[in-house]
């Protein structure tokens, strides 16, 4: 048993448990945690002494929300690309902006934004992670993640990193710098723990690997099968509109594995619901970024009713929401209005709704770990799996005399109700307050340093950046 001091007793709270048929209940019980892992979840637990009680009476008590896609450092430039479209997100962030950033600057950014998950109740995320500038780059980013506290799959992502902007210039060599990456990627797998000795084991490597449908099948095939060869979560953006058409390229040649996370995948082919199902592939819905880029109606509901393993995610809160509330509202409600669309098109009316909060709820919790293939680690609060738990007030006006408990965390809830956050045992938040950061100082040293980076990139014309990326990828003709 772990010592005393190593241990937290929830005491009272409204536990959310989904039953065998995924529907949401609730139940006053105890939860203990002793150590990393939750250890007992019942009726009026006795505690040893030394332990810390949580007096967890009239809250919800609720599995840490599981974000399945995000590129946690660019929350750092938020509201930059509010009314962007993809290619303007990409000529002025992803092949723009980044090229600006120093080691430090990565850091802070992957705190800052790390910070802003956890604040939230988000305990675990696939962090899809393009800032591959240098090794130092991606050691910083991984030292951020490591002391904000939060559960990550750093996901390395390789990528066509360009030499220059106005003018735009990509190497005249690319595959050798995705060799370089993935030389840097190779290296990190060496690692234990990832990054550094203060990483207990929150922090885990996996792959982010886009355009593999334009790079030899062999070779593809060697990256993947050391990635799920060593167990780590792949994913790919798969949006085949802006052509990044993973989904096509791994059926056709045969590639689909269990350890695989297709990110969007919108406009689906036909049988491709059945080909993700069967290989146990899962399926993350970025409903708020999905709108915004074009990227085609939200699949989330239509693959759980396939039969998929999905979960929700938030991609990136320089575009859109930081949290996993606001993704599960837009994805309950852009489904109820697909669904009652489809019934008015043809003059019927719902007899009842077929999406509902309990399924949502579970994309953002129990589903978004299968999603990302972590299920028997976490995403629900059972006995062995990780101490990753939030604690949720009802005591706002927004929560205050909530029936259904479900109904308030889908429909009603906000940020500013997450009390308390654990993860692997650790209150990273209590009383609405972080303790893991010095949140004043962290606060002024995010904005000194984006005074800093507004200035190193002042004379950049990004209008023209985007127009040179759009004739680069051969998309003037499409634009309108």
């Amino acid at each position: 048993m772990a010592a005393a001091s190593n241990s937290l007793l929830l005491r009272g709270g409204r536990v959310l448990i989904f039953d065998s048929e995924k529907k949401a209940t609730f139940h006053v019980l105890d939860v203990l945690l002793e150590g990393t892992v939750i250890s007992k979840v019942e009726p009026h637990i006795t505690p040893s002494p030394g332990i810390k009680v949580i007096d967890a009476s009239g809250k919800l008590v609720c599995p840490g929300f599981v974000d399945t896609h995000r590129h946690l450092f660019q929350s750092h430039i938020r509201t930059s690309v509010a009314d962007q479209t993809l290619l303007e997100y990409c000529g002025h962030l992803l092949f723009g902006r980044v090229l600006f950033y120093k080691p430090h600057d990565v850091y802070l950014a992957q705190l800052g934004a790390a910070t802003e998950a956890i604040h939230c109740g988000v305990t675990t995320v696939l962090d899809h992670s393009h800032i591959q500038i240098s090794e130092d780059h991606i050691q910083q980013c991984i030292k951020a993640s490591i002391d904000s506290g939060i559960r990550s799959i750093y996901c390395f992502a390789p990528y066509g990193l360009p030499e220059s902007v106005n003018p735009l210039k990509f190497p005249e060599k690319p595959q050798e710098l995705h060799q370089q990456q993935l030389d840097l990627f190779y290296t990190l797998s060496e690692q234990s723990p990832l990054g550094n000795s203060k990483n207990d084991g929150r922090i885990t490597l996996g792959l982010g690997y886009d355009g593999i449908e334009y790079r030899p099948v062999e070779d593809t095939k060697k990256v993947l099968d050391f990635a799920h060869g060593r167990n780590y979560a792949i994913t790919f953006h798969d949006a085949h509109r802006h052509g990044m058409s993973a989904m096509k390229f791994l059926r056709a040649n045969n590639l689909l594995s269990d350890t695989m996370v297709l990110s969007h995948f919108t406009f689906p082919s036909d049988g491709d619901f059945e080909a993700v199902k069967a290989h146990g592939v899962g399926i993350s819905s970025t409903p708020e970024s999905e709108m915004q880029m074009s990227h085609g109606w939200p699949e989330a509901f239509p693959a759980i009713r396939h039969g998929c393993k999905t979960g929700l995610g938030v991609d990136s809160s320089a575009i859109c929401s930081g949290d996993l509330f606001s993704a599960m509202r837009i994805c309950l409600q852009m489904q109820r209005a697909r669904d009652n669309h489809e019934l008015a098109s043809r003059d019927k009316i719902p007899k009842r709704l077929q999406a509902t909060v309990d399924q949502v709820l579970y994309m953002a919790t129990l589903g978004g770990a299968e999603a990302i293939h972590r299920e028997s680690e976490i995403g629900s609060i059972e006995v062995g799996k990780r101490a990753d738990i939030v604690l949720i007030s009802t005591d706002s006006p927004c929560m205050v005399a909530s029936g259904n408990p479900a109904a308030a965390l889908v429909l009603h809830a906000s940020p500013s109700d997450v009390e308390s956050v654990i993860i692997n045992g650790e209150l990273v938040k209590e009383n609405g307050k972080l303790v893991r950061v010095d949140w004043p100082s962290l606060k002024r040293e995010l904005e000194e340093n984006m005074e800093e980076l507004e200035e190193r990139w002042k004379s950049v014309d990004w209008s023209r950046n985007t127009d040179e990326l759009a004739d680069a990828w051969y998309m003037t003709d499409k634009l309108e």
